[in-house]
């Protein structure tokens, strides 16, 4: 009689152990996302994570689908500014627009700049060259989230993360994420 008990702890032990090592795992990895992305709802949580730039794998494929959800939802959008606003590090508001069509307009505050090189064998491509007058620790460490917005759009832009106070980005310029950064209408925060 002995051993049917001590194998059937044995087999509660290993159950336990599986499901502490599957939850375990989706901590670490994240959720599986077997279910088409965009019928997946969205979560308050995951406006949350996006915002404060976390790089987890799953999240940075996720946020482009995020994005689009909260631009086609006034709600999410309002629920999106809200936070931002609470949790951000530095801003820059509006920007007087630039006399001349070819200059980029620089952001320049008393935390950052964000200032624009064109490559000069790629005159399509722009370098986009982040720079942070007093990074916080994490920005030396993680991937540094720019968000935009303006009166129409809200969208998310990556940075890698700080070294000697600067990080940069390649980018076109029709891409839709670089006309929204140069955009004098729009706002940017950093997180």
């Amino acid at each position: 009689m002995g051993t049917n008990n001590q194998s059937e702890r044995q087999q509660q032990l290993a159950e336990q152990l599986f499901c502490v090592g599957t939850a375990y795992s989706a901590l670490v990895k994240g959720p599986r996302h077997d279910r088409n992305e965009i019928s997946s709802p969205l979560l308050f949580n995951d406006i949350v994570q996006l915002i404060k730039g976390n790089s987890q794998t799953h999240i940075v494929k996720r946020s482009p689908q995020l994005i689009k959800k909260i631009n086609a939802d006034i709600n999410l959008r309002r629920i999106y500014l809200q936070l931002i606003k609470q949790l951000t590090f530095a801003q820059s508001g509006l920007q007087v627009a630039a006399s001349s069509g070819e200059s980029l307009v620089e952001r320049v505050t008393e935390q950052f700049s964000i200032k624009f090189k064109r490559d000069k064998t790629q005159p399509s491509q722009v370098y986009v060259i982040l720079t942070i007058n007093h990074p916080a620790e994490h920005h030396l460490t993680d991937t540094l989230a720019v968000h935009i917005t303006n009166n129409k759009q809200v969208d998310c832009l990556y940075f890698p993360a700080i070294d000697d106070g600067r990080s940069q980005l390649l980018m076109e310029d029709e891409d839709k994420q670089f006309k929204l950064l140069v955009d004098a209408n729009s706002a940017l925060y950093l997180m």
